[in-house]
């Protein structure tokens, strides 16, 4: 059975993972309603079924794939402990993901954003733009994590570290106004979603926000690895997204190059004096 297969990868190593409280645990519960009583030959098919289930529901490829990942990890598991002689895993396709670009708003957009919601929501969609925290942070904050102006995030974060958040004068009067937030998040996603539609702004996404804080910050000239640090970023790579937009740092690094039409007119002297 699928499920058998399942519990023994959950068992030996997903409930070991720093990701099962988080979001492990909540996309197993709901891979189970559609390996119930499937045999394991029929994971293939079962990942057919969540994709297709999925696209009619209207999710995204990535939050469909996110799915089938735990079923190729369990075919690939299967076949490495012997239970089957089929390459069951390798024969889950993923689906094509097609990834947005990301969008960065200046603060006229954020304001604008910002005006057409009560003021509750408002700060938190500035809150947001100025401390780039993922939404799940922020609506876990609570009052003693604000030390002094600093935000302090324990190690329940994406990347399982805890960091800490500096904040600029206007987060930090609306963090000593507002914190605990105490706004369930279907409230806000439904509050959010009614401001971007009144602002004409249907496009923008939560997630933008916390884009937008990098932008900013490597448009002021900010290192990358400040960024990455400020973020929470995994590694430098995932923060270079934002490189391109800070070409100051680059052009200072050009400018450093010496110049070939010196280094030329000194050649023809040196080769007139032979």
């Amino acid at each position: 059975m699928i499920d058998d297969a399942v519990d023994r990868w959950v068992e030996t190593q997903a409930k070991h993972l720093k990701s099962w409280e988080r979001d492990l645990r909540y996309r197993v519960g709901v891979l189970r309603d559609y390996t119930a009583k499937q045999p394991l030959a029929a994971l293939p098919e079962v990942a057919d079924v969540i994709k297709k289930a999925g696209l009619k529901a209207g999710a995204k490829p990535a939050t469909i794939n996110r799915m089938i990942a735990l079923l190729r990890r369990a075919g690939n598991l299967a076949e490495r402990w012997g239970w089957t002689d089929a390459p069951l895993g390798r024969r889950v396709a993923m689906l094509p993901e097609h990834n947005q670009q990301h969008l960065y708003l200046t603060p006229v957009d954020v304001e604008n954003l910002a005006s057409h919601t009560e003021p509750l929501i408002a700060d938190m969609i500035w809150f947001a733009a100025l401390t780039g925290l993922r939404r799940g942070e922020m609506l876990r904050l609570r009052k003693d994590q604000l030390l002094d102006d600093v935000i302090a995030l324990d190690a329940v974060t994406k990347s399982g570290r805890p960091r800490g958040i500096p904040l600029p004068p206007k987060a930090l009067r609306i963090a000593r106004k507002r914190l605990p937030w105490d706004v369930p998040a279907h409230t806000l996603r439904d509050r959010f979603d009614a401001a971007r539609q009144a602002a004409g702004m249907p496009h923008v996404r939560w997630h933008d926000l916390r884009h937008t804080y990098a932008s900013w910050l490597a448009q002021a000239g900010q290192s990358m690895s400040a960024i990455r640090d400020l973020m929470g970023h995994s590694s430098i790579a995932v923060t270079n997204r934002y490189a391109h937009l800070a070409p100051n740092h680059l052009r200072a690094a050009v400018a450093s190059l010496p110049s070939g039409e010196r280094v030329g007119k000194n050649a023809t002297r040196k080769t007139a004096k032979k």
